[in-house]
């Protein structure tokens, strides 16, 4: 009886040692940071997909590519201060017996501002975007996209049940 025990618990820590060895790390990349990222891609993959389609020209396209460039290496800018001022934090908060509230606070700001200033930036990009683009190239792609996101929805629909009223939601928009 002895015996089986003892095995079972070398067996168990031997799965455990095995199972943890495969896992992957997590990553640490923000909600945000991909909501960004994937949007003005698709923005952009959809422009150039669809480029005969709207007659959206190549002036236009690199436009569109030189407004989306610009726009990450503001992110890339803004994700790497963030990034310091999170090493800052850490640093600060080492000695908890001494906080200094008001280093921690300003630090706190200053990435709630940068998150906001990104936000921003991406509503902005959005808008530039729309002004490259002429009014029926706008209406056109507002369509083609409405058209993906129902064709993503019938073809989902028994997979997502749980996501279909939020893309119903996207579709009525």
């Amino acid at each position: 009886m002895k015996k089986g025990l003892t095995l079972m618990v070398i067996f168990s820590f031997l799965v455990l040692f095995v199972a943890s060895s495969f896992a992957q790390p997590q990553q640490r990349m923000t909600r945000a940071k991909r909501t960004f990222d994937r949007s003005q891609n698709r923005i952009l993959a959809g422009l150039k997909m669809n480029q005969d389609e709207l007659n959206i020209t190549d002036e236009q396209i690199e436009q569109v590519q030189n407004l989306v460039f610009t726009f990450k290496e503001k992110t890339i800018k803004r994700t790497s201060e963030n990034s310091l001022n999170r090493v800052e934090l850490q640093k600060l908060m080492q000695d908890r017996e001494n906080l200094d509230y008001d280093k921690i606070k300003a630090i706190l700001s200053k990435t709630s501002d940068a998150r906001t200033e990104m936000f921003i930036e991406g509503l902005k990009l959005r808008e530039e975007i729309n002004n490259v683009l002429t009014p029926e190239q706008r209406e056109a792609f507002k369509a083609k996209t409405r058209e993906g996101i129902r064709s993503r929805a019938r073809n989902s629909r028994g997979r997502m049940q749980k996501y279909t009223p939020r893309l119903r939601n996207r579709i009525r928009r």
